[in-house]
């Protein structure tokens, strides 16, 4: 099995589909297995579980773990390869790597600018409809500004972000293969063959200009910021392609306040 655990709005999406081109590979729409794992998780300090050998329970749940993802996916493809698509994973990785060894895990990261250019469009393309981002009453949400600080510091791009820090903190990063959208858009099959030689798996030709989602996703249940959506092809993206959405001086400050994002990825 595969993770996808990347950053929003940085083609996260994009990856599953063209993953879901290889044959041998089932790219999931986003995914509620780490859910489910979580659900039993919440109920590992039960009386009943703590009334048995500990180890033995350990080793129990571990290999409950297992079984739930592999059981989950029966019904769902035949393909041998999964890529189960959860911004979860990479901060869990431990807890992965005790039922799945050495977890193949992808991050989808994008200049953090970006990503907020991308989500105050959605905004201003939204107007007729409640968003969640502003109060007036409060005197919140107001400026380009307060929209900015609120993304980055609430879900889901603000715990996305302090994930991504932290698997750098606890020496993950460099187990997990970072794909820059940037890059992927300039470079695409570039990109794929990069994913396919970390994944152990032999690349194959991509077709960029008949891009088509096949998994069956409904976004109407994520609210106007959840869009699963991809185009066709794929295009280069703009340099500075936030400027027209974000005065210089937000820009600035969101380049400044998360400088360790904008370093360890090359923006």
């Amino acid at each position: 099995m595969i993770f996808n655990s990347s950053m929003p709005r940085s083609g996260s999406e994009l990856i599953q589909v063209l993953l879901h081109q290889n044959p041998r590979i089932y790219g999931s729409a986003t995914s509620p297995l780490l859910e489910y794992q979580f659900a039993a998780r919440g109920n590992y300090d039960l009386p009943e579980v703590k009334s048995q050998e500990p180890e033995q329970q350990q080793d129990a749940f571990i290999s409950m773990c297992k079984s739930m993802a592999e059981g989950y996916y029966a019904p769902i493809t035949d393909r041998p390869i999964i890529c189960d698509k959860n911004r979860g994973w990479a901060h869990y990785y431990e807890w992965v790597a005790q039922w799945n060894p050495d977890p193949k895990m992808i991050c989808c990261v994008r200049d953090i600018r970006s990503i907020i250019a991308s989500m105050e469009r959605v905004y201003r393309a939204n107007r007729h409809r409640p968003s969640g981002t502003d109060n007036p009453a409060k005197m919140e949400g107001m400026t380009v500004m307060q929209r900015a600080d609120y993304w980055l510091n609430t879900q889901p791009i603000g715990l996305a972000l302090q994930r991504t820090q932290d698997t750098w903190l606890r020496g993950i990063g460099e187990k997990i293969h970072w794909v820059r959208y940037e890059d992927l858009c300039t470079s695409p099959q570039a990109a794929m063959d990069r994913i396919y030689d970390y994944i152990g798996e032999p690349s194959i030709e991509h077709d960029f200009e008949n891009i088509h989602k096949e998994v069956y996703e409904d976004d109407s249940v994520y609210g106007i910021y959840g869009s699963h959506k991809v185009g066709s092809t794929i295009r280069p993206v703009k340099p500075s392609d936030w400027s027209d959405v974000l005065p210089a001086e937000v820009a600035n400050n969101i380049a400044q306040q998360w400088a360790w994002y904008q370093s360890t990825f090359n923006y």
